[in-house]
């Protein structure tokens, strides 16, 4: 598949413009409030993918409340049912991020509520306790708030990972994200192919191709390696998908129940693709270019952006961008060509930014997009199902 076609690609020859990099230009209420919490809390990609689902899946989950309640909701206005989700949002919002400015959600909530006539708020109010209600009890059990405790990690010899610069950390970033639950039944089963064996064929040449690579980037690929970079302090690579949805649908809209189901199954799919990226990483624990090229062949090789801290295989640019594409190619057809396209070059950016051999994104777009599919599959009813244990 072509990186980039000219019909596809921005002004500067990049597939992803700065504008969705940033979301900047997204009116959406969910997407600027969930994403400015992202940015000023430094949220990583995992903890950003799980804000974003929990508050999709909460307004889609509004918009289904069973029977015999499904036909009463059916006939709402337009406006009564984005009041509903609204009001759901900042429900589901509240519980969720606690120590946040809640005016962001509760004011636009509560004029939606207000410009409903008397008897629809009742009952609009009861709708949208039930969904947040559902969210807030799954949360409770996900297994994000476990204690983080240290992974144990194999001996080390050539080929597995070792702390990089210029973070040098011992243990990876969301050590137990590998236990969190998923939301899609299947994903956490899902399994690639085991990674190249250090010094095979393959490897060898992976790795040498980043290398190559690194000292050829020309302006453009440098260019994609940072726009999709998404550090610490951005809106991460799931709340980039979001925005390069969004601005699509703003010119492409949908209908409210499409238009709320598309961003659910997107944002379960993403959260899914990296608890499943980190589930591969943590089972092999192989080593980044840094590391393996130093030793081999150029002491003094730098990537173009700095090595994130936990193992390469898979690649959870890749994972997520599989993922999202799948979703977005089953709602949105016609703009298949684009989504494909944008994956693959979130997956090559991380080869031209020197921190991904080829085999860590050829294995992370399969395994998300077969995470993609699962999510397609699941039902609106499914999603609340009971959880046991806890989280602590």
């Amino acid at each position: 598949m072509p990186i980039a076609a000219a019909s596809q690609t921005g002004a500067d020859g990049n597939l992803l413009s700065a504008a969705e990099a940033t979301g900047e230009s997204v009116q959406d209420l969910t997407h600027r409030s969930s994403a400015r919490v992202v940015r000023m809390r430094q949220h990583n990609p995992l903890r950003a993918a799980r804000i974003f689902s929990y508050l999709r899946v909460a307004q889609w989950q509004a918009l289904h409340p069973g029977e015999p309640a499904e036909a009463e909701l059916a006939g709402l206005t337009p406006a009564a049912q984005n009041a509903l989700t609204t009001q759901t949002l900042a429900q589901t919002a509240a519980w969720l991020l606690p120590q946040e400015a809640q005016a962001q959600w509760q004011g636009p909530a509560l004029q939606a509520e207000q410009a409903q006539a008397p008897e629809e708020r009742e009952r609009l109010r009861g709708w949208s306790h039930a969904a947040s209600a559902q969210m807030m009890q799954r949360s409770l059990h996900d297994g994000a708030d476990a204690r983080r405790r240290p992974l144990p990690k194999p001996a080390w010899q050539p080929g597995l990972w070792a702390r990089t610069p210029p973070l040098f950390a011992e243990q990876p970033t969301e050590p137990q994200a590998p236990q969190w639950l998923n939301w899609c039944a299947g994903t956490d089963a899902l399994q690639p192919p085991p990674p190249p064996a250090y010094g095979s064929t393959r490897w060898v040449s992976d790795m040498r191709e980043v290398m190559d690579a690194r000292a050829r980037l020309n302006e453009a690929q440098k260019a994609a390696a940072e726009r999709w970079n998404l550090d610490a302090g951005s809106i991460t690579p799931p709340g980039v998908w979001n925005a390069v949805v969004l601005e699509y649908l703003a010119r492409n809209p949908l209908p409210l129940r499409a238009h709320h189901e598309l961003l659910a199954r997107l944002n379960m799919a993403m959260h899914d693709a990296l608890v499943a990226a980190w589930r591969v990483k943590v089972q092999y624990w192989t080593e980044r270019p840094v590391s393996a090229i130093q030793r081999e062949w150029q002491p003094d090789f730098q990537p173009w952006v700095v090595t994130p801290p936990f193992p390469g295989y898979v690649s959870g640019h890749a994972t997520v961008s599989g993922a999202a594409a799948v979703v977005l190619s089953h709602f949105l057809p016609e703009a298949s060509s684009r989504w494909q396209a944008l994956a693959s070059e979130a997956a090559m950016s991380r080869l031209w930014g020197g921190i991904h051999p080829r085999f860590d994104n050829d294995a992370g777009l399969e395994l998300g997009r077969r995470v993609g599919a699962r999510c397609l599959e699941v039902p609106a009813p499914q999603l609340s199902r009971p959880v046991q244990g806890s989280s602590q």
